[in-house]
């Protein structure tokens, strides 16, 4: 057999390709990125950053992101959910089946590291709507088109920011450029609100409410695909420029394996869904 040519690299984020390597032979992966070492946490141990982001071991790996169209992909994620859900308290929010959520996984070396879903707003609506229906109704009536960031879990011994990072960028690739979002809305522990408007640009657009789905406080932020956009077009992969910027953004990936990620996104969006 012809031997396989050597990945090229991006010289602005330092990320080797393919993007879309099938050798998990599952042919869902998204970004695979073998030469990539976990980068350690630089975030401060501080009440408002949420326990899933820290990393006690700097613990270090090529990863890969795949969306989870099997149902072995998806049983990991639910374990995941499930075990950090626990780890905090918090009760599990029941999995349905639902045509508009769509989950990613990352793993590293066969490992699961974390996941994140998103849902697409339709007419079942978006598991926010129970506590912020009002609130979300005004977005939808001033035209915006709104996805649901949802069951967000990660695991505490190796998770990095280019892990976490990743799994948003594909995320928000997915919702706003295969599916035309323009707004993101996101529940998340009052505790935790100050470390996604730092990270990621989220604003707070609703009060604190018992979400009675996990029986914790919430409060609903919500974040522009622009804003998100504007953020990854200045610090996209740019980590070695901006080392000292505390927003995920520059761990996020380059506009080159961005383009790269959403043609492969656009391929597996092609392909029937898999058993």
């Amino acid at each position: 057999m012809p031997s396989r040519p050597l990945p090229e690299s991006d010289p602005q984020s330092g990320h080797s390709f393919p993007f879309a390597d099938a050798s998990g032979k599952s042919g869902l992966t998204v970004f695979d990125d073998r030469a990539l070492r976990f980068r350690s946490l630089t975030l401060a141990s501080n009440s408002d950053v949420p326990a899933e982001f820290t990393d006690p071991r700097a613990a270090q790996g090529a990863f890969k992101i795949r969306i989870a169209k099997r149902e072995g992909f998806q049983r990991d994620a639910g374990t995941l959910v499930e075990r950090r859900y626990g780890d905090r308290g918090y009760a599990t929010p029941a999995s349905k089946q639902d045509p508009h959520l769509f989950t990613f996984v990352a793993y590293d070396e066969g490992n699961l590291v974390g996941t994140v879903s998103i849902r697409l707003d339709s007419e079942r609506g978006l598991g926010a709507d129970a506590l912020y229906r009002d609130e979300i109704d005004v977005l939808r009536e001033g035209g915006c088109k709104i996805c649901e960031f949802t069951r967000l879990a990660v695991d505490v011994t190796v998770v990095s920011k280019a892990v976490l990072a990743g799994l948003f960028h594909t995320a928000y690739l997915y919702a706003g450029a295969m599916h035309g979002c323009t707004f993101m809305v996101i529940e998340v522990n009052p505790r935790h609100v100050s470390f996604y408007r730092r990270a990621l640009g989220f604003e707070p657009i609703g009060p604190e409410r018992l979400n009675q789905r996990v029986n914790a406080p919430a409060v609903l932020l919500c974040a522009s695909f622009d804003s998100i956009a504007d953020g990854l077009k200045r610090f996209g992969g740019k980590l070695q420029q901006f080392p000292n910027e505390r927003s995920l953004f520059p761990h996020g990936f380059s506009p080159r394996e961005e383009a790269g990620i959403l043609q492969r996104l656009k391929a597996l969006e092609a392909k029937p869904k898999e058993d």
